[in-house]
């Protein structure tokens, strides 16, 4: 089982979003067994909320749930306990790298390493937060991608 953990500022936007999508895909294609996925962030700005209604909105328009995801902040064990943490910029990966044991450096990754989308911007999924409703369906394109391409590689 590979066990993937997504990180990006407060838990309640990108991350949870790539956490949700995760989920959902892997159902589909009836691999529930082969990935854990988890979220969290690099900031407790939101500990124990649900994501940011525009995230879920977006989501359950795609037919995505967003059941049983809450905003939490990445800990220690989780450098021990997740095969990959994929990053949705640089701010998070360079934090990460940052606040973690080097023997887990090699886990850290942008996620957009694996997506073949055409991404407006590069290797990071932006921040949707304080742009409009486009950007959140922006976010959900590229990430929908990258998993796609990330499922593919079990």
């Amino acid at each position: 089982m590979r066990k993937i953990l997504f990180v990006c500022t407060g838990n309640i936007c990108r991350s949870p979003t790539a956490h949700a999508v995760a989920l959902n895909k892997v159902k589909l294609a009836g691999l529930e067994n082969d990935f854990l996925f988890d979220s969290a962030g690099t900031e407790s700005f939101h500990q124990g909320e649900k994501p940011d209604p525009r995230t879920m909105e977006v989501g359950e328009e795609r037919g995505i749930s967003f059941a049983g995801i809450y905003s939490r902040k990445i800990i220690a064990q989780d450098f021990a306990n997740f095969d990959l943490i994929m990053c949705m910029d640089r701010s998070h990966q360079k934090r990460l790298l940052q606040i973690s044991d080097p023997k887990y450096h090699s886990k850290i990754h942008l996620f957009l390493k694996f997506c073949n989308a055409n991404n407006p911007w590069q290797d990071e999924v932006i921040d949707p937060y304080y742009k409009g409703n486009q950007a959140f369906e922006m976010v959900y394109d590229v990430i929908e991608n990258a998993i796609e391409n990330l499922i593919q590689m079990k």
